[in-house]
């Protein structure tokens, strides 16, 4: 279905579009007087380059290439437990988009049989107000028709390598051996070189494949979100650099 004109109008006038413009406008006519404002005219160049890089999308796809090299294969393995990161909470408790999105898949999965026990790692339940297990992700779960004594909280780890920690106590306890990861694709090899690395033996599953892309219309070739995005890429790359040096991968 075509976007009714007005919302592409909104589009244009809000987003970094009319923005870009603006300053392309401005630094064509302060051209001829660089040399008297220099200060000024390169400010507006380095403005105009951060918004043209910082809010494009085929920058942002340049950025996150990479990383669909490391990304492993998404398989629906049966497995002991589906694992799925959290990718935050808002204050109210409330999941955040991309912990939304992880959850849904997580509960798809529970739901073809491809596992008996869902574990929610970073599950962190502050500030969450007691009873935990009506907020969050655990509620979509629920939601979905996962039965509350088949979703575990793990909720003592706040990074990644700490996910693997603290989940792989609760697969001894359990005495659980192997797992089907859920996270976004860009995550998803951090993550499992992160399992692995502790000896367990994991699958994964990109939790945002489930999802047909669309293709992007050119007035959204810029959009404000993108700057969210390069920053996600970027903690991304230096995640892996760091977890590398420090051996946890």
């Amino acid at each position: 279905m075509e976007r009714p004109l007005k919302f592409i109008l909104e589009d244009i006038v809000f987003g970094p579009l009319l923005l870009i413009t603006l300053l392309t406008c401005a630094i064509l006519l302060l051209f001829k007087q660089r040399n008297f404002s220099k200060i000024s005219f390169r400010t507006l160049i380095g403005s105009w380059v951060v918004l043209i890089l910082g809010s494009n999308t085929l920058f942002f796809q340049a950025v996150s290439y990479p990383l669909k090299f490391l990304t492993p294969k998404s398989v629906k393995h049966h497995s002991d437990a589906i694992v799925v990161a959290s990718a935050g909470v808002h204050m109210s408790g409330a999941p955040t988009p991309g912990s939304t999105l992880r959850a849904h898949a997580a509960g798809k999965l529970y739901l073809e049989g491809l596992a008996p026990l869902v574990i929610i790692t970073g599950g962190v339940t502050k500030p969450y107000l007691h009873p935990v297990k009506i907020k969050g992700m655990a509620i979509i779960l629920q939601g979905m028709g996962v039965p509350s004594h088949n979703i575990i909280i793990e909720n003592r780890s706040t990074d990644t390598y700490k996910n693997g920690v603290e989940t792989s106590k609760i697969l001894e306890r359990l005495e659980l051996k192997t797992v089907l990861l859920v996270s976004h694709d860009y995550h998803l090899f951090r993550l499992v070189s992160v399992f692995k690395k502790l000896g367990i033996e994991s699958y994964a599953y990109a939790a945002n494949q489930s999802y047909p892309k669309k293709s992007i219309p050119w007035w959204r070739y810029f959009d404000w979100a993108n700057f969210n995005r390069i920053q996600t890429i970027a903690h991304e790359y230096f995640g892996l650099l760091s977890y590398k040096f420090s051996n946890r991968i």
